[in-house]
């Protein structure tokens, strides 16, 4: 008996094994959101009860300590600089690169008490950047994690507009960028895909229900 037998290339396998986790990282966020629109939806939704609730994953920036406040506003500033940089040279700059600008919160910085180590982590169409504290202590590691759209398809910049977890690249492509913060843990290697059932906390400005409410 003949079989045939197909012989898939290592490089095409491993495309589909990404493509399987970020599939997963989109099903997994999407699960929160819904299930985040169902409680604003449900009773007691009109009446601005829940304007300040958050989800158990989340911290709201002003119930954080000073010193995490302002690694939070670093943070988004660095950040604003990287988007500009992606923005104009098409690919994210290095955590290297971003030092020697002297953009925080990558820079050497004298107040940071507990000297974050930053790295770039990519994988396909996720860029994290996270810092870890380089010597013992009990202040947090801090993460930015970019979710670029996908080729075809994705979210819409005219319906989904730029808000507190949407930037604008200048060619138009909306990105998805939340802000996390973790209790001192050893982190492997690769990206951190599902931030929030790993024990990371997703700091936000506002509640995401006053977000929802807004729109």
């Amino acid at each position: 008996m003949i079989r045939t037998v197909e012989v898939v290339p290592p490089s095409q396998s491993d495309d589909e094994e990404l493509w399987v986790v970020l599939g997963a990282l989109f099903v997994c966020l999407g699960a929160i959101y819904v299930f985040a629109f169902q409680l604003y939806s449900g009773p007691g939704a009109g009446d601005g009860s829940r304007r300040n609730e958050m989800l158990a994953f989340q911290v709201l920036f002003r119930d954080l300590p000073g010193q995490e406040q302002r690694v939070y506003r670093s943070m988004t500033e660095g950040l604003e600089e990287a988007l500009r940089l992606r923005g104009t040279s098409g690919s994210w700059p290095t955590v290297e690169s971003l030092a020697e600008m002297g953009v925080p919160p990558f820079a050497p910085d004298v107040l940071d008490r507990s000297s974050l180590v930053w790295e770039r982590r990519q994988e396909g169409l996720v860029t994290e950047f996270v810092g870890v504290p380089a010597r013992e202590t009990d202040a947090p590691s801090f993460l930015i994690l970019v979710q670029e759209p996908e080729p075809r398809g994705g979210e819409d910049p005219s319906t989904a507009g730029v808000d507190e977890e949407h930037r604008l690249l200048p060619d138009g492509k909306l990105l998805h960028v939340t802000y996390w913060e973790h209790r001192p843990v050893p982190l492997g290697p690769g990206l951190i895909a599902e931030p929030a059932l790993q024990g990371w906390r997703q700091i936000r400005v506002t509640s995401p229900f006053q977000s929802m409410e807004a729109r």
